[in-house]
């Protein structure tokens, strides 16, 4: 698993320093993640002195002769990420410093200040350093390089992930620990999160991820902002990504401070992009206009007290491919497998003409954690939603500036848990309630497509974990009651508004058994039950769903899910420079919600589009993730994933819709040493090779799998050191070689191919 981790532990041992004692002495020790793997040859260097040195054979390193007073340490380590630690220097200082490598690291060596009571996890994070250097992406492409996840499009700018073939509202996506409640609409509505906002990305696989939300079927994605540095010095770092592809322009601001009355960050984000290519053809209207802002103040009353305030904007616009919209069924049965979508025009285009969406999102969020005792605590979180979608249709006359979709949701959210971390367990107590509340705005002059709708969600939850020996346990369990009120209207005349009720209790428990068989070797395994009941959008669509181009309908006569899950993972250490880790999942479920394409297509006032219906069936689904990671010397790496995943409907003995197809991608890196002032320089070459899904019949779908495609990335960087600033630089090459595909995940797949070669050149100036 990739990580990187800094753990930090002061131990003053000279009181009696003075300002003008020059004899302090500053040691430690630097690892890799766990202070069972040293890193030899990092470098500690003191900004403030311009000297430094290095960790010997066992990580150690001494620096004497120091005054005392405030300092900046840079901390680096080939393969790793530079870490920057500010230090207040009182007396002779003892550091523990973690850093984890760029590359796939594994869960199970995961440590922070202890070891994580994570019994039966399977989770993988994106690491700081990675997500700087995918800037730009969207969140569910950012995720695209965890083994075991995929990722649905919707064309180019609209993207959601897969965990072990499951996706939409089996996924939930929090955003600073908060779900984000417009996941509700439906697949064709992507996060609204900015990725400049997060320090780490978790990717939690297992039905452990029951203690985020009920109706976490198939996992969670977790977008963790970080805590702000105790740096009382002003900090931050400018960003600016250029793609070739749709010509994207995307810069980002981050600023924070530790202040004598409240601690403070700031991040601001700005993107433009137009027309994305094909190797033959433009994508017409398939540009974005992103704005995006974020707070966040800490304030720490005393040593038992916290508090935190985040506040987030996030404001889109985005063109959905033109050629997905057609007039009638006749152009509809031509345009689907057609070479070259309709509408396509020769020329680039920074324009977003109709079809196109516009969003906004809020998020506040308040959080309060006190110490009752030194390990036991009490926290308090609110965070209140305010979500609006609107869509424009290609209409008559002058009305395609009047949005054919007005939704507004609002959501509220109360957390309250007690959590006892003292001695080898962990003991953690919640109770949940949600409020969510859909209306329809007036105007449209288009049936909703989502219905007026409130719920509620009163939950309560508890999890417990035990350290002991080599050995970890979790047990949790959680229950939910959900109240759903819809109100719709009827599609035969005369109109006329009905009312419908749905109350759902829903459960879910899972066990957890972690043992270290060797220093080499752990092996976790997670049993779970989940029961997951539908949302509103499967229970009541009625229409088009622009960003898919296809009318959804929903069944009211849905039952829960009810899913059994087991998730067994192995991570091994082969030698000093071998890392494998394999994942093997089996769930059962029942009453298994999809979505099947129908035979009809139907012609609506906002064009004509194929029809697809909310299903019920039992299912079964079964897969294998490995990652491998091999370093023949410092300076080489290779990292390997595999993926598989399968899907079975058990109840008509038939393969399941819109299962990803198996994929297999590696690179080989090389990392240079520092010349001068240009340090992290880098190379890598790697490739993405996607099979074709077979496992499907001609009859489940309006047009048969793509075949398998091979794309081939490559990219370089580095970084310019001076004076405590950084400016790192790095270019990326993707699709290499112009390759022309379909992907069978895109929903657009019928009309256009995907993406063309695009370069991506990324500037990041921290200071």
């Amino acid at each position: 698993m990739k990580k990187l981790i800094l753990l930090l532990t002061l131990s003053l041992l000279g009181l009696s320093a003075q300002a003008q004692d020059c004899s302090l002495t500053l040691s430690g020790v630097v690892f890799d993640n766990s202070p069972a793997y040293p890193l030899s040859y990092a470098n500690i260097y003191i900004e403030e002195l311009g000297e430094g040195t290095a960790t010997d054979d066992n990580g150690r390193f001494e620096l004497g002769g120091l005054c005392a007073g405030e300092y900046h340490l840079s901390v680096s380590h080939l393969g790793c990420h530079p870490e920057r630690i500010f230090l207040d220097l009182r007396g002779d200082t003892t550091l523990q410093i973690a850093l984890a490598h760029q590359a796939a690291l594994l869960e199970s060596v995961e440590v922070r200040g202890q070891q994580e009571r994570n019994a039966g996890q399977s989770q993988e994070t994106l690491t700081r350093q990675e997500l700087e250097e995918g800037a730009g992406k969207n969140l569910a492409n950012l995720l695209e390089n965890i083994a075991g996840l995929s990722v649905i499009r919707n064309g180019s700018g609209i993207a959601k992930p897969v965990i072990h073939g499951l996706t939409g509202n089996r996924i939930a996506i929090l955003n600073n620990g908060i779900i984000q409640a417009g996941q509700q609409w439906g697949v064709d509505h992507a996060p609204e999160i900015d990725p400049f906002t997060a320090d780490r990305i978790k990717v939690i696989k297992g039905v452990e991820s029951l203690a985020y939300g009920g109706n976490t079927l198939g996992g969670a994605v977790l977008v963790e902002p970080g805590n702000i540095p105790q740096d009382p010095h002003l900090h931050g770092a400018t960003q600016y990504v250029l793609e070739t592809n749709g010509r994207q322009h995307t810069v980002s601001t981050r600023l924070e401070k530790k202040g004598s009355w409240v601690d403070w960050r700031v991040i601001g984000t700005f993107k433009q992009g137009g027309d994305h290519r094909t190797p033959d053809y433009f994508l017409r209207n398939t540009g974005v206009r992103e704005r995006n802002a974020a707070l966040q103040l800490q304030k720490t009353i005393n040593d038992h007290w916290f508090h935190t305030l985040y506040y987030s904007y996030f404001h889109t616009e985005v063109g959905i491919l033109r050629g997905a919209h057609i007039a009638n069924t006749t152009d509809l049965e031509t345009a689907i497998g057609r070479e070259e979508p309709f509408y396509t025009r020769p020329n680039f285009s920074y324009e977003l003409e109709e079809p196109r969406q516009r969003v906004q999102h809020h998020l506040l969020k308040y959080n309060t954690k006190y110490y009752l005792a030194p390990n036991r605590s009490l926290q308090l979180t609110y965070a209140g939603q305010l979500n609006r979608r609107e869509e424009f249709d290609v209409r008559r006359g002058d009305r395609s500036e009047r949005a054919a979709l007005d939704l507004a949701l609002q959501s509220h959210f109360v957390d309250v848990f007690w959590q006892d971390e003292a001695g080898h367990a962990t003991k953690k107590i919640g109770l949940q309630y949600r409020y969510n509340e859909n209306d329809n705005q007036p105007g449209t002059g288009v049936f909703p497509l989502i219905p007026d709708y409130n719920s509620h969600l009163p939950a309560a939850y508890f999890i417990w974990q035990l350290q002991h020996d080599r050995q970890s346990y979790q047990l949790g369990a959680r229950y939910d009651f959900v109240a759903l009120d819809v109100a719709t209207i009827t599609q035969d005349l005369p109109r006329r508004v009905e009312r419908f009720s749905h109350r759902f209790h829903n459960y879910s428990a899972a066990a957890g058994w972690q043992y270290r068989v060797s220093k080499a070797w752990s092996s976790k395994l997670n049993l779970g039950v989940v029961r997951r009941s539908p949302e509103v959008n499967e229970l009541y669509s009625q229409g088009l769903h622009q960003g898919v181009a296809s009318i959804e309908e929903g069944n009211a006569s849905l039952q829960p899910e009810l899913s059994v899950k087991g998730v067994w993972t192995n991570s091994l250490q082969l030698s000093e420079s071998f890392w494998l880790e394999a994942t093997a999942y089996y769930q059962l479920v029942s009453d298994f919600i999809y979505l099947e394409p129908q035979e009809e297509a139907r012609l609506t006032i906002r064009g004509a589009f194929p029809v697809f219906g909310y299903q019920q069936t039992n299912a079964r689904l079964a897969g294998l993730d490995v990652n491998a990671r091999y370093e023949w010397n410092p300076h080489w790496q290779w990292q390997a994933q595999y993926a598989m995943v399968r899907g079975y409907d058990r109840s008509q003995e038939k393969p399941l819709v819109y299962i990803p197809s198996d994929r297999i991608q590696s690179e080989i890196s090389w990392l240079g040493t520092s010349v001068g002032k240009l340090t992290e320089p880098k190379l890598t070459v790697g490739g993405r090779y996607v099979f074709e899904q077979t496992r499907l019949l001609a009859s489940q779908d309006f047009l048969a799998p793509p075949p398998a495609y091979l794309l081939l990335d490559a990219s370089v960087g580095g970084a310019i050191s001076w004076s405590g600033n950084t400016l790192h630089l790095g270019v990326q090459f993707n699709n290499l070689l112009n390759e022309r595909y379909r992907d069978y995940l895109n929903r657009l797949r019928y009309y256009a191919d995907e993406e063309g070669r695009n370069i991506r050149v990324n500037v990041r100036l921290e200071f």
